[in-house]
């Protein structure tokens, strides 16, 4: 087996949503219900948080997840999971993003099946966009990719978009990410953000400014992160007519 770890970074002074990890959904803590989603398909020696609070650190080591305490200056999750592994050392790192409660397990070890098999420095998840609500908001990273499913450009624009100002089919980043342990090295070397990662404010655009191809993989999930508090009874609904 190729020595690979998932881990899900947690920070808890979010810009957008300060204590955003520990945030109630349907009366459990946001960073449990991703955690407890992993658990269904991860070994537990290779499910890891990576945190900069003690007070997250103590909710998962309470439920039974072992925990990596980062730098509180990392510049984004990707960056406190390249902290992480310069401890763990895993060849192969998933990096799940602590604000995704409804993706369902299958679909991360379908994703983590094709990470490991290709062997690509960088791959990314996306999904279809099926409201115009989601298309404009820019809390949702839409993209577009080549024909062999390389990123060529992510932003909170709707992009692509026509000479007419409309939107046609539009795809959204889904915050789940391959890295092999070169690739998230070199992450981990900035101490300032790209110039369009500064702008957008989306990290995997520091690999794209680096050079390196980042793969995209579809993940067909009806997921919602947690970005703002708004969403917290978003996604309370979904889970209510999930059952």
């Amino acid at each position: 087996m190729k020595n690979f770890g998932v881990i899900v970074p947690a920070r808890y002074k979010s810009s957008r949503f300060p204590g955003k990890p520990l945030a109630l959904i349907s009366g459990e803590y946001l960073i449990l219900r991703v955690l407890s989603n992993l658990r269904d398909c991860i070994p537990k020696d290779r499910l890891w948080v990576a945190t900069d609070d003690q007070s997250i650190k103590s909710v998962c080591e309470d439920n039974g997840y072992s925990v990596v305490l980062t730098p509180e200056a990392c510049l984004t999750g990707t960056d406190r999971i390249a902290e992480a592994n310069k401890i763990l050392d895993f060849d192969y790192v998933v990096n799940v993003q602590g604000d995704e409660p409804l993706l369902d397990s299958k679909l991360i070890l379908n994703f983590l099946d094709y990470f490991l098999s290709e062997e690509f420095d960088c791959v990314n998840c996306y999904s279809a966009i099926h409201s115009e609500e989601m298309g404009l908001s820019v809390n949702v990273p839409k993209l577009v990719f080549s024909e062999s499913k390389k990123l060529l450009y992510i932003s909170r624009s709707p992009i692509p978009l026509n000479k007419d100002g409309e939107i046609r089919k539009l795809h959204k980043q889904v915050c789940v990410y391959g890295f092999s342990k070169s690739a998230l090295s070199e992450y981990g070397i900035d101490k300032l953000k790209t110039p369009l990662e500064s702008i957008e404010d989306i990290e995997i655009l520091r690999l794209i400014e680096k050079d390196f191809d980042v793969m995209m993989y579809e993940l067909n999930s009806h997921s919602h992160a947690v970005d703002i508090p708004e969403d917290v009874a978003i996604v309370e609904e979904l889970l209510r007519r999930r059952g």
